[in-house]
């Protein structure tokens, strides 16, 4: 079992377009412009590890929050898997066990972004497994997040936690 959707992923051509559109539609706040920076994730492109840079911004509101996401490259996250991309659950112990148990349902993977030691930082399901919808499955350690211009993201001195978006306000 899957704990609640933390947030839905939609791929987009343009992300300032796409954040002011949203913001403007839906009333809600987004964080800056973060990016999703590896150069370990492995997907239907190539088994090989291999760069992955996405620009993303998160709704402040939530959950489930709203994830935005550029194009990028030519696969999971390409021009041509525009739209709703994905649901996104967090916290999930063991990535690589529960998608042992969806594939045992029938249910592939399709994109995942590996540690230095081989771990599944996350992986996506296969779309066509889930009527065009992908599961985004979340470790629960952080990931290789930087700023837009590929900065450091701030990070909370007491957990080392990375924030999109920086040090809280004090009031």
């Amino acid at each position: 079992m899957l704990p609640l959707i933390e947030h839905v992923g939609i791929l987009v051509p343009n992300l300032e377009e796409a954040i002011e559109r949203w913001s403007s539609a839906t009333g809600y706040t987004f964080s800056p412009i973060a990016r999703y920076r590896t150069d370990r994730y492995v997907d239907h492109t190539s088994a090989e590890p291999h760069l992955h840079d996405a620009r993303i911004s998160f709704s402040k509101e939530g959950p489930p929050r709203i994830e935005l996401m550029e194009f990028t490259g030519v696969g999971t996250h390409s021009a041509a898997q525009a739209g709703v991309h994905h649901l996104g659950f967090q916290g999930i112990d063991d990535v690589a066990g529960r998608i042992a148990e969806l594939a045992a349902l029938g249910i592939a993977h399709d994109g995942a972004s590996l540690t230095e030691d081989g771990r599944m930082h996350l992986c996506f399901t296969d779309k066509k497994d889930l009527d065009g919808v992908r599961l985004e499955l979340i470790a629960p350690f952080a990931g290789p997040l930087v700023a837009d211009d590929g900065s450091a993201l701030w990070a909370d001195p007491r957990t080392g936690r990375k924030s999109l978006w920086g040090p809280p306000e004090r009031p």
